[in-house]
């Protein structure tokens, strides 16, 4: 059973048996919010500033007021974490922001709602099957694609796609034919020694630790190049790793019927220089 009791709803600390939140509310309705997911390492965090930023900017971006500063938010996550015995221990962490107010498109009022949501952070499959999606990912002249909108649905249409083809996420391709990015996680692969990764013209959410991971092959001055891709240069892959904050970086073992290798000399390096960016960034 879970040990993850508590949350916070609005700034107040309370059982989340407890919280009412009206079915007549916006993020219900329209999916007129956003959110942030990262994953909490005994009250440590990778990257905090970079996904309060992007909150703050996603609320900016539907034109909502942010109910919290950066400070005030870290000191009641770190509140919530010991509340729910999670201080000491891997956990996740779930920001989520809507808009007050009730019916109709047009907003009346800029005042958000927020929750934090802090539980156990589960056991992840360190190798990952992908199948490809027929649902493409929004267009960013439709949706901008640098925040973690509420609205999801072209997500969950991919990841039922991939349930179905007994897949463990969806890789998906933007409405030109590009590969952009999985369900929840950022691809990269290798070939012939040298990293490849979509671009953010390709309708992909720039995560975080996309970003550092980034980083990471930049020290390292492993080749790499961020562009358009179809589907057949990933299908020419040695290797194929994903990015997140929950997932760090795991390995994909398969697209549809094509394999991949695993333990693949690059990208061990990266994953032990990603072990390396966060004995510093700990220290710190």
């Amino acid at each position: 059973m879970s040990r993850s009791k508590y949350m916070i709803l609005n700034g107040e600390l309370i059982q989340e048996s407890a919280a009412v939140i009206s079915p007549l509310n916006r993020g219900m309705m329209y999916g007129d919010g956003c959110f942030e997911t990262l994953r909490s390492y005994a009250g440590k965090f990778l990257g905090w500033e970079e996904h309060i930023g992007r909150l703050e900017s996603g609320l900016n971006y539907l034109d909502m007021n942010a109910p919290f500063s950066s400070p005030d938010l870290r000191n009641q996550v770190h509140k919530l974490l010991k509340q729910n015995q999670l201080e000491h221990d891997e956990a996740m962490i779930r920001i989520q922001c809507w808009r007050d107010g009730g019916r109709g498109y047009a907003p009346k009022t800029k005042d958000a709602h927020w929750m934090i949501q802090a539980s156990e952070f589960p056991t992840q499959e360190k190798e990952i099957k992908l199948s490809v999606a027929e649902t493409r990912c929004i267009p960013s002249e439709a949706l901008e694609r640098k925040y973690k909108l509420s609205n999801g649905l072209n997500y969950v249409k991919a990841a039922q796609e991939a349930v179905k083809h007994s897949c463990d996420d969806a890789l998906m391709l933007t409405v030109s034919d590009k590969v952009s990015e999985t369900t929840s996680a950022n691809v990269f692969w290798v070939k012939e020694g040298k990293v490849y990764t979509p671009s953010p013209a390709c309708d992909l959410l720039p995560g975080v630790t996309r970003s550092l991971v980034l980083d990471v092959i930049r020290s390292l001055g492993l080749p790499f190049e961020e562009s358009e891709y179809l589907l057949s240069d990933i299908g020419q892959a040695e290797a194929v790793f994903c990015t997140n904050s929950l997932l760090e970086i795991a390995e994909i073992i398969s697209l549809d019927k094509t394999r991949f290798e695993v333990n693949h000399p690059l990208v061990m390096k990266v994953k032990i220089g990603f072990e390396q960016l966060k004995v510093k960034e700990f220290q710190e």
